[in-house]
């Protein structure tokens, strides 16, 4: 599901679900909100969302319980950049559920977002990610924004 007609920047990316490859999606993530704009403290939270969003996807193990569990399949990464929104959508091949809805990583998630859903559709679960864009002068330009 495109953002925005009017823009096609997409950024995907496919990381081990091993967790010093995880990291890299919060600092793509970053990378991509400061280019459109975003304020050092928006960057923060979504760099922290990310990770709670990341948290959720890829259990913990029981007995380790702050390392998380490597899978063969890769965690799926899709940033998004919409003309008001950037949007990330982090996915994996359906494994455990996903904790309840009520859990520390899920109030997170809200309280640094505008919006945050997720689906398990077939074998994938997905957690989709919407934050308006700064409202700024430079957004005029888009094409100074766009993703090389």
């Amino acid at each position: 599901m495109p953002v925005s007609d009017e823009r096609d920047d997409v950024l995907l990316l496919d990381v081990p679900s091993a967790g010093d490859y995880l990291s890299v999606l919060p600092t793509a993530t970053a990378a991509v909100a400061t280019r459109l704009g975003f304020s050092l403290d928006e960057i923060e939270d979504l760099r922290a969302a990310v990770n709670a969003a990341v948290a959720l996807l890829m259990p913990t193990e029981r007995t380790r319980p702050f390392r998380r569990k490597p899978s063969d399949e890769p965690l799926h990464c899709r940033l998004e950049v919409g003309v008001e929104t950037l949007q990330i959508v982090l996915s994996r091949s359906k494994g455990e559920p996903l904790p309840d809805d009520g859990s520390y990583q899920w109030q997170v998630l809200r309280a640094l977002t505008d919006e945050v859903e997720s689906e398990v559709q077939g074998a994938l679960t997905t957690i989709r990610i919407r934050q308006r864009r700064p409202a700024t002068e430079a957004d005029a330009d888009t094409e100074r924004h766009r993703i090389h």
